[in-house]
């Protein structure tokens, strides 16, 4: 005779009821979720303090979090670096050009040291310095990699694009060499402490620990070190506006490129946030996500053999940024190619994605959701994306379901609402015959 049916060990408890979370007076939100499955702990979040806050001089906002780690008041960046180093942790400040609200933090380190980790994160936050030599040193750097960017077939296309659909101070209008140049030449260590003081703070702060911890015991001491830290700006980021297409064709010449790349794009209204987004980008990976597989790799890559590489996307985050497509190419091959791209974007717009098309998407969009949150740092960082875009902590049990429930119906709309061939700013950049 058999017993009871014992309960499912193994079953996934869900996020809403596993994610511990801890909000404080001065506007900081703490998340943590406990998982003892290896001696590690995963560190994810971030602050509103992107370029968006400072639209004419955008890259304050990067050097300000790039600068953290060279020194604080009671450490060298040396110091800082060796620290970490010796238990093998690691932190990190980054800002995002292509969402420009927030700053990013990313950090790892055996579960053992993450009162190491936390007290760094909490001096570099707080007591940075901002060392004339190391601002210097990454000005240099950071001259050096514009300059080489703008050697890059891709970029002067995209350059160009940017310059032609959007307006002077628009986050996603890309400035020229000689202004970003002289801005990173003009910057100093007063400029970055001003902004430091202008928009840092715990107002718009979130961070999430996953890993083999406590969560109580990391909620305890998240909230003592950082209850004292002043709010800080807790301003909404200001509104982009989404300017109306610019119709036309333009050629960058560059000597002496083997290849060249082309770019079609048009201004677009998708955020991370609205309702059919899923359904838009799931459109958007059946036309081009993929060079090798989606319609228009298979088409004007393996069949036509007409390009090197082809790839379609929306910069859909917090701010509506540009849907674009993007093509590396033989010049001479250019203009079969860039017709090939149209035409088949016509007939995706025509037939819309098949049902076949639409199950591979929500398959692979499924199982790569799955994929990111076999690690506590993909877990880390989804919830944390969860957070920034104000979904909830809930989103994350919702969103294979959500994925799923999207219809043939909705994904063709979503698309079609958005993408208008007529409508492309085209332009292309390399070493083309009738340029010689």
């Amino acid at each position: 005779m058999k017993g009871p049916k014992k309960p499912n060990a193994h079953r996934r408890v869900p996020f809403a009821e596993s994610v511990r979370s801890r909000a404080l007076a001065n506007g900081a939100r703490f998340y943590v979720l406990e998982n003892h499955f290896n001696p590690t702990v995963a560190l994810s979040g971030g602050f509103d303090a992107g370029a968006l806050f400072s639209p004419d001089r955008r890259f304050v906002a990067s050097l300000t979090a790039e600068e953290l780690m060279k020194g604080t008041e009671k450490r060298t960046k040396l110091e800082i670096a060796e620290a970490l180093e010796s238990r093998g942790a690691s932190l990190s400040f980054s800002t995002d050009a292509a969402d420009p609200v927030g700053v990013d933090i990313g950090g790892a380190a055996l579960s053992r040291d993450l009162d190491l980790l936390l007290e760094t994160l909490v001096e570099v936050l707080r007591l940075p310095v901002f060392p004339q030599e190391e601002l210097e040193k990454e000005r240099k750097r950071v001259v050096g990699a514009i300059r080489q960017q703008h050697d890059q077939t891709g970029y002067r296309a995209y350059e160009a694009v940017s310059r032609t659909i959007y307006p002077p101070g628009h986050p996603f209008r890309q400035r020229s060499l000689e202004e970003r140049v002289a801005e990173i030449e003009s910057l100093t260590r007063d400029d970055l402490r001003s902004f430091y003081v202008d928009r840092y703070g715990a107002g718009t702060l979130r961070i999430v620990v996953v890993g083999d911890v406590l969560a109580e015991e990391v909620l305890d001491g998240l909230e003592d070190r950082f209850s004292e830290w002043a709010p800080g700006p807790r301003s909404a980021a200001p509104a982009v506006p989404v300017p109306a297409p610019a119709p036309g064709s333009q050629t960058v010449v560059m000597p002496d490129k083997a290849s060249a790349d082309v770019v079609l794009a048009l201004p677009a209204d998708l955020t991370r946030t609205a309702s059919d987004f899923v359904a838009c980008t799931l459109a958007n990976s059946a036309l081009g996500q993929s060079s090798l597989t989606s319609r228009l790799g298979v088409r004007v890559r393996d069949v036509l053999g007409l390009t090197y590489g082809i790839h379609s996307s929306f910069a859909a985050g917090r701010v509506p940024g540009p849907f674009t497509v993007t093509l590396t190419v033989k010049p001479e091959s250019r203009d079969a190619a860039l017709n090939a791209t149209l035409d088949e974007i016509r007939r995706f717009l025509k037939q819309g994605l098949s049902p076949k098309e639409l199950a591979h998407e929500k398959s692979s969009r499924t199982g790569k959701f799955q994929v990111d949150l076999a690690s506590n740092a993909g877990i880390a960082d989804a919830l944390d994306a969860c957070l920034y875009y104000g979904f909830g902590v809930e989103y994350l049990d919702e969103y294979p379901s959500r994925v799923a429930a999207v219809t043939r119906e909705e994904a063709n709309a979503a698309f079609r609402k958005r993408v208008h061939p007529g409508s492309f700013t085209v332009v292309s950049a390399g070493t083309f015959a009738e340029d010689k």
